[in-house]
C-alpha cells in the first residue's frame, strides 16, 4: 500500500487518497488503522521530506490529517489516544502539536465523551503555557470545543486565558510572523475572548484567592485597553480585524452582566455609539446589534443607549435591510414608557415608506411595543388601527385576537366603549381593509350596545356599516359577521327583519362554517326559551391571561429564545404590571360579591340521601371476566378496520376507523344492549399533544356536566364521530371513558382505550435490499433500536414457511410496512419499511415525518422471534415494536 511506502511521494499521495475515498465505518479502514498507528508513534522515515519539518514531522502530519478528515468512530476508538500522547509529548515538534489540537477537536465533535474534562485539563494547561502562538491558537480551539460542551470542567484554565491575552494586549508580545497588520495575533485574541465568555461569573468570585483576584484585575485592564485604543482605520484589513476583537471583548461585557465594571460598559456603549455612524454597513450592523445587547443590562447602559436614537433612526432608512433590520432590534429595545410614544410613532410613520420585506417585522413589533408601554390602552387601539390602514396586509391574525383580548378583559373606564365607537368609524368607508372588518365585527357584537344610543350608532347603522362589507369579505370574516348579526337581532328588535335574509341565504352556502352557524342562529329562538337565548348570545367572559402573549411567543418563534427583542418582549413593563394589579383587584372583588351572594344549600334531608350518594360516588367499572377478551378485542383492532372493542349485557362498544397519511377518521358506536334505557350517556375522550382531535356525537354525548348526556333507547346507538391528526410520534393509545346511568339508578363508568396506535399513521416503503441494510446501519443506537423476544403461541403450529408467510403478512397489512426482500438468505426473517407520516410542519412548510425500519427474526427451534425496530425518533421504534409483538401472538 502506498500509506506503507518510504517514499514521501507515495505516502503522500497513499494519505490523500485515504482522506478523500475512505470513510470510517469501510472495512478497509481495518487494514491500514497498524501503519496509521506506527506513523503517528515512530513518524516512518520518508526519503524526501521536504521544508523545516523532520522526516517524522512529515508523516505524523499526513496521519493526523487522514484521521481528521475520516473521523470515524472505529478509527476515533483505536487511534485517539496516541493522537492525544502526540499532542502533549514534549517531544512532539510545534507543527504536530498544532495539527494534534485540530485533529483532536475533530474527533471530540464525533464522539464528545471522548475523554474525562477533569483528567485533560492539565494537559491542555500544559499547552497553554507553549511559546509558540500557533501551538496556542490551536490549543485554543480545542479547548472552545471541549469547554462549549463541558464548562464546568475547564474553568480552571481560566487564569492561563488571561494571562495570554495581557501579554498579546498589553505587553504586544508577540513574533513577527504572527502580527497582522501590527495587531498581535487577532485571531488568538478572539479565541481567548470567546472562551472566557463561557464564564460570565469570573467577576462575582467575592471569596477569590489573590491569584485569582490579579487575573480578574489583568482582564479588567485588558478589556479596558481594547475598548480605549480601538479605532476606524484606513486599512480595511486592519479595521476588520481590530473590530473583531472589540466586539468579541463588547460580548465579554455583556456576558458580564451588571457584575462587570460601570465604565466599561459606559465605554463599550460610547464607542458603538462611534461605530453605527460609520458608512462601513459591517461595522454599522455589527454596532447596532452589540448595542442592542448591550442596552438589555442595567446599571444605565439603557439610558446611554437613549442618546443615540437619532442615529439609529437614520439607520432605519439604510439601503441595506439587514442594517435596517437590526436598527428595528435597537429601538424595540431602548423603547421604555419615557420614550415609547415617540419610538412608536416614527415607527409608524416609517411604515409607510418601508418596503414589503421588513415590514411584517415592524407591525409585529409596534403592536407589542404598543401593548407594553401603553399608560391608556385607547393609545393601543388607536395604534394597532394605524397599522391595520397602513400595511394591513402585515397585521396577522395573533395582532388582531389581541386587541379583542385586552377590549374584553379591561371593562374598566370607557376602554369598551371607545373601542367600539373607533371601529365602528373605521368601518364606515366602503374600501376597509378585511382585518378592520373582522376586528370590528367582534367588538361590536360584543360591546356595540355601550355605543347604540349615540347619534349614527344605533344597532340598525351597526348592522348597515358592517353588512356593506359582505360581498369583498373572505369566509373566516363572513363567519365572523354572521355571529355579530345573531348578537345585533338579539338585542336590538328592529335587526331581525335585516338579519333573517342573511341568514336564509347562508343556509345553502358552499362554506361548512358559514352554513352551520347560519341554520343555528336562524334555528336558536324556536328551539330555545328567550332566556336560554339570552345566555347563549350574551357577552363572551374574559380571556384567560397567560404569561406569554401570542405575539411575543411568534417573536420568539421569528427570532430565537437568545434575540435581544424576544429578552426585551418577555420582561413586563411598569404598565403591564399595573395593568395585572388592577385586574387582579377587580377579579378578588368580584369574588367577594360572588361568595356573598351565594345562597347556602339547604342540607335538609341529607341524612336520607347519604345512601344514594354513596352509591353515586362508587360508579360500576368494568367486570373483571370481560376484562382478558376486551384487551384482545383491542389488540385485534389495532390492526383491523372495525370490530367490537367492549362487550357485556348492557353495553356493546363497536370501533370502526380509516386513516390515510397523518389524519384518520374514527367512528365509535355504543349500543344498548340492555332491557331498559340508559340514561345520562356521556363520553370523554382525552386531549393530547401530539394528536389533533375534532370530536362530534349524537345530541348531549359529550356533555361534560354530571347531569347532562344523551340517553340511549333499548337496541339502539349512540355515536361518536372523531377527526383525527397526528402531530408527533407517541407510544400510548388515547383514554376514553364512557358514563352512563341504569333506570335503577345505578351508575357505569368504563375506562377503555381507542385503537389509534403509531402504525396507523404508517404508509409503506419499498426498499432494495442494499438501500435498506444500509438504513439499518444507520439507524444504530440505544435510542433509535427497540429490541424484544416473543414466544410464539402455545397452541400455534410449527414455525415453518407457511408460519412465516403469516408474518410477512402481518407486517405488510397490519403494520402497514412495505415487505423488502432479499435482505437475508434465510426465510426466517422478515424485513420491512415504513414512513411515519405527521401534520407538523418544518421551517419550510413541508410536512415532518420519520422513516421506520422493522425486522421479525425466527428460531424455530426455540419457538421464538425476535422483534427489532429502529426509527429516527425512540417513541416510534418503541410503538411500532409493541404493535408487532402483540401481533404476532395473536397470528
Amino acid at each position: 500500500m502506498l500509506v506503507k511506502s518510504s517514499k514521501f511521494s507515495e505516502k503522500q499521495v497513499g494519505y490523500v487518497a485515504l482522506s478523500l475515498l475512505l470513510r470510517g465505518s469501510d472495512p478497509l479502514m481495518s487494514s491500514v488503522v497498524n501503519t496509521i498507528r506506527s506513523d503517528l508513534v515512530s513518524g516512518g522515515a520518508p526519503s524526501h521530506a521536504k521544508g523545516n519539518g523532520s522526516q517524522n514531522d512529515t508523516a505524523q502530519s499526513l496521519a493526523l490529517c487522514s484521521i481528521a478528515n475520516i473521523s470515524g468512530l472505529e478509527l476515533i476508538q483505536a487511534l485517539h489516544v496516541e493522537v492525544q500522547h502526540n499532542l502533549v509529548s514534549k517531544k512532539s515538534s510545534p507543527n504536530v502539536k498544532k495539527k494534534s489540537a485540530l485533529c483532536l477537536l475533530s474527533l471530540v465533535r464525533t464522539s464528545p465523551n471522548l475523554f474525562a474534562g477533569r483528567e485533560f485539563a492539565p494537559h491542555i494547561a500544559q499547552l497553554l503555557q507553549d511559546r509558540h502562538l500557533g501551538v496556542l491558537t490551536s490549543t485554543m480551539s480545542l479547548l472552545n470545543g471541549l469547554a462549549g460542551q463541558h464548562p464546568t470542567e475547564y474553568e480552571t484554565l481560566i487564569p492561563y486565558a488571561v494571562h495570554i491575552l495581557g501579554m498579546l494586549v498589553l505587553k504586544k508580545a508577540c513574533s513577527r510572523e504572527y502580527l497582522y497588520y501590527r495587531t498581535p495575533s487577532p485571531w488568538l485574541q478572539i479565541k481567548l475572548l470567546k472562551f472566557l465568555q463561557l464564564y460570565p461569573h469570573v467577576l462575582m468570585e467575592q471569596d477569590a484567592n489573590p491569584s485569582t483576584k490579579t487575573s480578574i484585575a489583568q482582564l479588567t485592564q485588558v478589556v479596558s485597553k481594547i475598548l480605549t485604543e480601538t479605532d476606524v482605520s484606513d486599512s480595511i484589513n486592519k479595521s476588520n480585524a481590530d473590530h473583531a476583537i472589540l466586539f468579541e471583548a463588547v460580548n465579554l461585557i455583556v456576558c458580564w452582566g451588571t457584575s462587570g465594571p460601570v465604565q466599561l460598559r459606559e465605554g463599550a456603549m460610547k464607542l458603538l455609539g462611534k461605530f453605527i455612524s460609520v458608512r462601513e454597513p459591517n461595522i454599522r450592523y455589527l454596532g447596532l446589534m452589540t448595542m442592542a445587547k448591550l442596552a438589555q443590562l442595567d446599571g444605565g447602559s439603557a439610558e446611554g443607549v437613549k442618546k443615540h436614537q437619532t442615529t439609529v433612526l437614520v439607520s432605519l432608512k439604510d439601503a441595506d435591510i439587514s442594517v435596517r433590520r437590526r436598527a428595528l432590534d435597537l429601538l424595540f429595545v431602548m423603547c421604555d414608557s419615557d420614550n415609547a410614544e415617540k419610538i412608536v410613532d416614527e415607527l409608524v410613520n416609517h411604515l409607510v415608506l418601508a418596503d414589503a420585506a421588513i415590514r411584517e417585522e415592524m407591525v409585529l413589533k409596534i403592536a407589542i411595543l404598543a401593548e407594553k408601554y401603553a399608560t391608556d390602552l385607547r393609545w393601543y387601539v388607536d395604534t394597532i388601527l394605524k397599522l391595520i390602514s397602513i400595511s394591513g396586509d402585515h397585521v396577522s391574525d395573533p395582532i388582531w385576537h389581541r386587541v379583542v383580548q385586552i377590549v374584553t378583559n379591561h371593562p374598566q373606564g370607557d376602554l369598551q366603549a371607545y373601542a367600539a365607537a373607533t371601529l365602528l368609524v373605521s368601518a364606515s368607508p366602503r374600501r376597509c381593509h378585511e382585518t378592520a372588518v373582522r376586528v370590528a365585527a367582534y367588538v361590536l357584537g360584543e360591546f356595540g350596545f355601550l355605543i347604540a344610543e349615540r347619534p349614527g350608532m344605533s344597532g340598525e347603522e351597526q348592522f348597515r356599516i358592517l353588512h356593506q362589507h359582505w360581498h369583498n369579505s373572505d369566509g373566516t370574516t363572513r363567519a365572523i359577521l354572521i355571529s355579530t348579526y345573531a348578537k345585533l337581532a338579539n338585542l336590538y328588535e328592529e335587526c331581525r327583519p335585516l338579519v333573517a335574509p342573511v341568514f336564509a341565504r347562508c343556509k345553502n352556502s358552499v362554506h361548512v362554517e358559514i352554513q352551520q352557524r347560519s341554520a343555528e342562529y336562524a334555528a336558536m329562538r324556536e328551539a330555545f326559551s328567550p332566556e336560554a337565548v339570552e345566555d347563549l348570545l350574551r357577552e363572551m367572559p374574559p380571556f384567560e391571561d397567560k404569561e406569554q402573549s401570542a405575539l411575543e411567543m411568534r417573536l420568539k418563534e421569528k427570532e430565537g429564545e437568545d434575540s435581544a427583542a424576544v429578552v426585551k418582549a418577555a420582561r413586563p413593563s411598569a404598565a403591564q404590571r399595573q395593568r395585572a394589579v388592577q385586574a387582579a383587584a377587580a377579579a378578588k372583588v368580584a369574588e367577594e360579591e360572588a361568595a356573598r351572594e351565594q345562597v347556602d344549600e339547604d342540607v335538609d334531608g341529607e341524612d336520607d340521601n347519604e345512601e344514594i350518594r354513596v352509591q353515586d360516588s362508587t360508579p360500576v367499572g368494568i367486570p373483571k371476566e370481560v376484562i382478558p377478551a376486551m384487551r384482545k378485542a383491542f389488540s385485534n383492532l389495532c390492526t383491523s378496520n372495525s370490530g367490537v372493542l367492549f362487550e357485556n349485557s348492557l353495553l356493546q362498544v363497536g370501533v370502526k376507523h380509516e386513516y390515510q397519511g397523518a389524519q384518520g377518521r374514527i367512528t365509535v358506536f355504543f349500543g344498548n344492549l340492555g332491557s331498559n334505557l340508559l340514561k345520562h350517556f356521556r363520553v370523554t375522550v382525552d386531549d393530547y399533544e401530539h394528536l389533533r382531535m375534532q370530536k362530534q356525537g349524537t345530541e348531549g354525548l359529550l356533555d361534560d356536566e354530571e347531569g347532562g348526556g344523551c340517553s340511549v333507547a333499548i337496541r339502539t346507538q349512540a355515536k361518536l364521530l372523531l377527526l383525527v391528526e397526528v402531530m408527533a410520534p407517541f407510544d400510548d393509545a388515547p383514554a376514553m371513558r364512557v358514563k352512563f346511568e341504569t333506570t335503577e339508578g345505578v351508575r357505569h363508568e368504563y375506562p377503555l382505550r381507542l385503537p389509534i396506535v403509531a402504525t396507523c399513521f404508517m404508509e409503506p416503503v419499498t426498499l432494495e435490499a442494499g438501500a435498506f441494510m444500509q438504513r439499518w446501519k444507520s439507524l444504530e443506537g440505544q435510542e433509535r433500536e427497540c429490541q424484544e423476544i416473543v414466544k410464539a403461541p402455545q397452541n400455534a403450529s410449527e414455525i415453518d414457511e407457511d408460519y412465516m408467510d403469516r408474518i410477512s403478512t402481518i407486517v405488510t397489512d397490519s403494520l402497514k410496512f412495505g415487505r423488502c426482500t432479499g435482505c437475508d438468505p434465510t426465510p426466517w426473517t422478515v424485513s420491512g419499511a415504513a414512513t411515519f407520516r405527521t401534520g407538523s410542519k418544518d421551517k419550510n412548510g413541508n410536512n415532518i415525518n420519520v422513516g421506520c425500519l422493522v425486522r421479525v427474526e425466527a428460531n424455530p427451534q426455540a419457538r421464538a422471534f425476535r422483534v427489532t425496530t429502529r426509527t429516527l425518533h425512540p417513541l416510534c421504534s418503541k410503538a411500532v415494536k409493541n404493535v408487532a409483538l402483540v401481533s404476532i401472538k395473536l397470528a
